[in-house]
């Protein structure tokens, strides 16, 4: 066995497992073949996750491959790549509810039209929604990169260990892909996360406006008409639908950002940003001056300086566990999670004493009482509300707290 384009062959345990599956595969198609030959009323071939150790491309080529006019052909998979290449028509979706599984046709009732908007939309990055138990959709880079970040910051789970995938539309096209999520589609929560960016500074014209700065007002002023325009049809979009939900940023994710007290970790990366010292100087005066119109703007000038998904990677590196998490992303994950469940509340808690402990030794006897607090609460003697009271105790002005308040 070897490649084909090297003169090496070795013997066949030199194989990698992709390689492996892949004669496997052949030959299996191969008995196939023979057998429909013979088979005179039907003829169906079942594959399991063929994806197992074989490379992306040659995923997507099988499936566009193995193909038969007269047999019913049916896999199952976990892989992007072969969704990506599937046409969602054929697609079946099967999620769990409590004991037992629903099967999902996520082009029931859809327009032809829409199904081919899908269908575009859907690439290997996208499709992971079909495989999700709940769906963050957000417009742009920064939310993609940060929300998973912060909410691994401040509850010590990544959204994968919740079950929620951040799918990233790469514009505000939302409703192409969140008409899935339906009672005669996919029955699984969808948190559509947007901006309505409203204004927040003062975009009237003056003379004296540089070429600069007269085109950056007259684009707030257009974005915020279009936010409100955005608002109104998503609002109407997701009423009566209760797997879908819409939540706005008031301006736009890097300022509200700012605007939820995170400001001092886009100070620490102002270096980063700027290499004048003057400018250094007025970036950090303007993020901790307590005015919106000047930590809000400064913020999003180095955003779109450094380009926001750059930006988006050196501000994840400077967060640490007191990051707040704004409220409306806050919002999108509780809906798009459901309850929170009793031994969740205990793990997220207990990673925050942990985070307490490490901060300030000195509170080390308050978290040894705290933690009696929890571990009755797993036992399920104490109500969560007493555990709440408990926390805001031994952890007080921590950032968990406005996240409980939304879980009770």
């Amino acid at each position: 066995m070897g490649e084909s384009e090297e003169g090496y062959e070795g013997a066949i345990h030199e194989l990698s497992l992709g390689g492996a599956n892949l004669i496997y595969l052949t030959l299996k198609l191969l008995e196939f073949k023979y057998q429909r030959e013979k088979q005179a009323i039907a003829n169906f071939l079942l594959i399991e996750e063929p994806e197992a150790h074989i490379h992306t491309h040659i995923q997507k080529t099988l499936f566009d491959r193995i193909a038969y006019s007269d047999a019913q052909i049916i896999y199952t998979t976990h892989s992007t790549h072969i969704s990506e290449v599937s046409n969602v028509s054929n697609v079946n979706v099967l999620g769990r509810q409590g004991s037992f599984c629903e099967a999902y046709q996520p082009a029931t009732g859809l327009e032809p039209s829409q199904v081919m908007g899908i269908q575009r939309y859907l690439d290997a990055v996208r499709s992971n929604l079909l495989f999700a138990k709940s769906v963050l959709l957000v417009e742009g880079d920064a939310e993609e990169i940060l929300i998973p970040i912060i909410v691994k910051k401040v509850l010590g789970l990544s959204v994968d260990e919740l079950g929620i995938s951040v799918i990233n539309i790469r514009s505000t096209g939302f409703k192409n892909v969140a008409v899935l999520f339906h009672d005669q589609r996919i029955r699984k929560r969808c948190s559509i996360v947007t901006d309505l960016d409203t204004i927040f500074f003062n975009v009237t014209p003056r003379p004296e406006d540089t070429d600069f700065w007269a085109a950056k007002k007259r684009k707030a002023a257009g974005s915020q008409k279009a936010g409100a325009a955005r608002k109104t049809a998503l609002d109407a979009f997701v009423t009566g639908n209760a797997w879908l939900a819409a939540f706005y940023a008031d301006h736009t994710f890097e300022v509200d950002f700012v605007k939820s007290g995170n400001q001092e970790a886009v100070v620490r990366i102002i270096n980063n940003v700027y290499k004048s010292k003057e400018t250094i100087d007025d970036s950090i005066d303007a993020l901790r001056s307590g005015h919106l119109h000047q930590s809000g703007l400064r913020t999003l000038m180095m955003a779109e300086q450094e380009g926001k998904g750059w930006f988006a990677i050196q501000l994840g590196e400077q967060l640490d566990h007191q990051v707040v998490i704004p409220v409306y992303i806050q919002q999108a994950i509780l809906f798009a999670h459901g309850g929170f469940s009793g031994p969740l509340i205990a793990r997220i808690l207990q990673y925050r004493a942990n985070c307490r402990r490490e901060a300030d030794p000195s509170a080390s006897s308050s978290l040894d009482v705290f933690e009696v607090e929890l571990e009755r609460f797993r036992q399920g003697n104490i109500t969560l509300s007493t555990l709440q009271m408990a926390a805001a105790s031994a952890l007080p002005s921590d950032a968990i707290h406005a996240f409980l308040a939304g879980i009770v």
